[in-house]
């Protein structure tokens, strides 16, 4: 088949995709992702086709605002919403006109939803977040039950389902769910340790497990950075994607990681993408990076200092690695807490009090937890054994491939 991936947002929201794409085109099929101008070079370096939707947005000036309108959890979700659906306008004429070619379209939850229907074409959606997944209800015998989830997520779909009621009324797009003549698929791309399934979803609704990608064959680790790494023990990782700060902050919390790592006598690689390194005094423990491959980046250190973006945290989790959570924004607040909950993070520290004694606590503490390493160790040999992207390729040809 010819296959199109849609997806929008930062690096974490499209390397799914990446990953979902290479194992398609190991299958044999066409596949191309639709996404932001800035992402092509990312996309062309697993050798996957790219075509441009939208506008070039500056994914770091977008991360910089999601924590700034982060102030509270409904504050966040408001900003999260307005910018999905900004983007899903400016992005509707590129995807209509681009997807005409292809047989079947796999979107990030409803992108490309409305397009595909508008088409005639097939679409599976890929939903990291499960709240906006299709259900079905009354399948319990308690009834009192039913009628609580029911009216639950009536009251949900009433206050976030209405942007995207008005969006496809704009555009043209027939009501969500008149489209019957293709079959509906849900892939949830997380593993099943993690996320358990929920009765009411629609039927072929599958959690796969998580979707990786190996490191492209083109890159080499930096001699200066390989140099640090084999210098002395296993450095931690400390790193928030995309996440920006006012300048003023990202200096105070550079400050704060740089006196907790000599407090805990710790090493360190720090992606901090907003920091200006000519106006920061670097010490010998710390070694700062770009944006490096995390299939490779993970192998070289110890635990990790991190945000909890869906991507960062899948990634940790099936390395085996403990993580400190420093979460900025109310979905990764969520998603920490899980993981912690679950036992393979230290409690998330609170970004409003947070100091660098605090922090070298919390380093001190899981370096001296050998049953934490442990824990996550086996988490992550059971995760990379779930083979996620080989299960949605199963489902997506048993299906779709007509």
């Amino acid at each position: 088949m010819k296959i199109a991936l849609t997806t929008i947002g930062s690096r974490g929201d499209i390397q799914p995709y990446i990953a979902l794409g290479i194992a398609l085109k190991s299958n044999d099929h066409s596949v191309t992702i639709l996404t932001h101008p800035w992402a092509e070079k990312i996309i062309n370096s697993y050798e996957l086709s790219f075509l441009s939707v939208g506008e070039n947005i500056d994914i770091n000036f977008i991360a910089k605002q999601f924590v700034e309108n982060s102030a509270t959890n409904l504050k966040g979700l408001k900003f999260a919403l307005n910018f999905i659906f900004d983007n899903l306008r400016k992005c509707h004429f590129d995807l209509l006109s681009k997807l005409k070619d292809f047989d079947l379209i796999i979107g990030h939850g409803i992108v490309g939803n409305a397009e595909a229907d508008m088409l005639n074409k097939p679409f599976i959606t890929v939903s990291i977040e499960t709240m906006g997944l299709q259900k079905e209800y009354w399948k319990s015998i308690n009834i009192f039950k039913e009628l609580c989830i029911f009216l639950s997520d009536k009251l949900t779909g009433a206050i976030f389902g209405k942007p995207y009621r008005k969006f496809r009324e704009e555009i043209g797009a027939s009501p969500i769910g008149n489209n019957k003549k293709h079959r509906y698929l849900a892939l949830v791309p997380i593993s099943n340790i993690i996320q358990k399934s929920n009765p009411n979803w629609k039927k072929l609704t599958e959690i796969t497990g998580f979707f990786f990608a190996d490191t492209p064959n083109d890159f080499k680790p930096d001699k200066s950075l390989q140099n640090f790494i084999n210098k002395g023990e296993k450095p931690i990782l400390i790193t928030f994607g995309s996440m920006h700060h006012k300048q003023t902050q990202s200096v105070n919390l550079y400050n704060i990681i740089c006196e907790s790592l000599t407090k805990s006598q710790s090493r360190a690689l720090l992606i901090m993408p907003d920091l200006d390194i000519k106006k920061i005094t670097i010490p010998e423990n710390v070694f700062i990076i770009n944006q490096i491959p995390y299939s490779w980046l993970l192998n070289q250190v110890s635990m990790v200092i991190h945000h909890f973006g869906f991507g960062t945290t899948a990634e940790v989790l099936k390395a085996g690695l403990p993580s400190i959570p420093i979460p900025h924004i109310f979905d990764q607040k969520i998603r920490s807490n899980q993981i912690y909950t679950l036992g393979y993070a230290t409690k998330p520290l609170n970004l409003k009090n947070f100091n660098s004694k605090i922090l070298s606590n919390a380093i001190l503490k899981v370096k001296s937890d050998k049953n934490l390493q442990v824990r996550c160790k086996e988490l992550g040999i059971k995760i990379s054994n779930e083979k996620g992207t080989d299960k949605a390729v199963e489902l997506i040809n048993k299906h779709f491939n007509y």
